[in-house]
């Protein structure tokens, strides 16, 4: 369970009644002092950032992990029902990346290296932000709003459900899946996921409450892990920023039959970074840095 976030608690609160309390902007409105400072400036950045497009405005769907949404969150998830046909570049991608996988977790960590490496087609150059799951594919997308959601896309085709992850003062957005009855952490961008010692991958909440695990995995699951930094750099942050036991965590769901809710249009990167947006990430990193210092942050497994 979620620890050490300073929460407003609601008493006689019926999750299944009262989601929207959790949810969205309203989050912020359920935090305080330096944990509402960190939401609420990481939220401003990314409507700067990206504007009104989709990235910025699938955040309407997200919940604050904590105990009173804990069991809503980790509860089985409804079955994709997504509509073959309606996205045939992305299903002749899922057909190709995944033809020789005989199981739903094969078919994850395939999903997932295909994702990790798209970067490589353009040396992880940023031309745009926004844009379709189809056109993240083509322009070899790196960033991890995007290739969270572009994860979800892929998985929903593979008929398997997935949801983002957005760790909030760490400012970086992973994913989780479900397969094999529970969920299961995977990170698109940096080829990162961890198994328990019974060999099954573990959630992000069964990861915050066993931090240690992420140092200790079998070389094969750190060999899939990005070359775009070192597996001990990558792992650190994990075990030290976005896992803690203290970080603020979101669960934000995405499908492609939503795909009318959101605006898709390019905005070009290369007006990156403007002012406004320098101003919106300094107050961003501010914020993250006293709600840190206000919290407990461990080094190496050791309290600080």
């Amino acid at each position: 369970m979620v620890h050490h976030i300073a929460i407003i608690n609601w008493e006689n609160n019926d999750m299944n009644d009262n989601i929207n309390l959790y949810k969205g902007m309203n989050i912020a409105d359920r935090l305080k002092g330096t944990a509402r400072e960190a939401y609420v400036s990481v939220r401003e950045y990314m409507r700067v950032a990206f504007g009104n497009n989709v990235d910025y405005q699938r955040l309407a769907d997200e919940i604050l992990y904590c105990p009173q949404t804990r069991d809503y969150l980790y509860a089985a998830p409804a079955k994709p029902c997504y509509e073959k046909g309606s996205r045939p570049i992305l299903e002749k991608v899922v057909a190709e990346v995944c033809a020789s996988c005989n199981s739903d977790r094969e078919k994850v960590l395939a999903l997932m290296s295909y994702i990790r490496d798209l970067r490589k087609k353009v040396n992880g150059y940023d031309f745009f932000f926004g844009g379709t799951e189809e056109e993240l594919i083509k322009k070899g997308e790196r960033y991890c709003e995007r290739v969270s959601r572009l994860m979800c896309g892929l998985c929903e085709i593979a008929g398997i459900a997935s949801r983002t992850l957005i760790h909030i003062s760490g400012g970086h957005l992973t994913n989780e899946v479900y397969i094999e009855g529970a969920w299961a952490y995977v990170d698109p961008r940096f080829g990162l996921f961890y198994l328990d010692e019974s060999g099954r991958m573990m959630s992000l909440e069964e990861l915050i409450t066993n931090t240690e695990v992420i140092y200790n995995q079998p070389k094969w699951v750190y060999d899939y892990a990005s070359d775009e930094a070192s597996i001990e750099f990558m792992c650190r942050q994990n075990h030290d920023l976005y896992m803690r036991k203290s970080e603020i965590q979101c669960y934000a769901p995405y499908s492609l039959a939503d795909a009318h809710k959101y605006n898709f249009e390019w905005l070009p990167s290369a007006h990156f970074p403007m002012e406004k947006r320098d101003r919106a990430y300094k107050v961003f990193s501010k914020a993250r840095l006293a709600y840190i210092a206000d919290t407990e942050l461990y080094k190496d497994g050791v309290r600080v």
